[in-house]
């Protein structure tokens, strides 16, 4: 069957609205965070962990790829919720929840794009968080539940603690990348202390210290 142009305004609509799919559907939130959001900080994390690597075996262009695909099936199926995607991981939903996933990534997330782009946007996606390239992927989405709760926290949202856990806990299995290790050291005590960001400065300088 020969490939028409026809399909890609829609195509780059639905990749448009990425922005508009809200993330942590199931929990209040001081700070609407979406899935393109989330997709874009994924990407610079697994740069950075890369980075910080300095190991030449690992391909900057898969991970890069991998980390911006890794989430695309939700311009289909939305959000899934974070305790159902890993609280029933093993169990017969996750597998279902697989078979979903890939069916929408073979079948229908790409289906608007010539045939062998389709093909290896489909497959940069659907082995997002596999070999070594996924792993670094895996690590970055880790960090980035870390970062989001922390946020959360830090504005008076106490249903983003057990989120902070969950994320610490991810991170724990990714203690082997050196940026994850220095992170996993830092992040809980960062958030003990209360500790915030203002563009410039951060850790336990006064306000009146900004401009002296």
């Amino acid at each position: 069957m020969t490939w028409s142009p026809e399909g890609l305004p829609g195509f780059f609509e639905r990749l448009r609205n990425m922005s508009a799919i809200r993330r942590f559907g199931t929990l209040p939130s001081a700070h609407q965070d979406s899935v393109a959001n989330h997709s874009y900080d994924v990407a610079v994390l697994s740069m950075m962990i890369a980075d910080r690597q300095n190991d030449p075996a690992l391909s900057m262009e898969r991970i890069l790829r991998k980390a911006l695909w890794h989430d695309f099936e939700e311009t289909i199926v939305s959000d899934i919720p974070h305790p159902i995607k890993h609280r029933y991981q093993g169990g017969r939903l996750g597998a279902l929840l697989e078979e979903i996933v890939e069916t929408v990534l073979e079948n229908e997330a790409f289906h608007e794009l010539p045939e062998d782009m389709a093909r290896r946007y489909a497959a940069d996606a659907r082995d997002a968080k596999r070999d070594r390239e996924g792993d670094v992927v895996a690590a970055a989405d880790a960090m980035d539940l870390v970062i989001v709760a922390t946020r959360e926290i830090k504005l008076g949202n106490r249903y983003f603690e057990h989120i902070f856990d969950a994320g610490m806990r991810l991170c724990e299995r990714h203690r082997h990348f050196v940026l994850v290790d220095e992170f996993c050291q830092v992040a809980r005590k960062y958030l003990d202390e209360g500790q915030f960001v203002d563009g410039v400065f951060h850790g336990n300088r006064s306000q009146t210290d900004l401009f002296s």
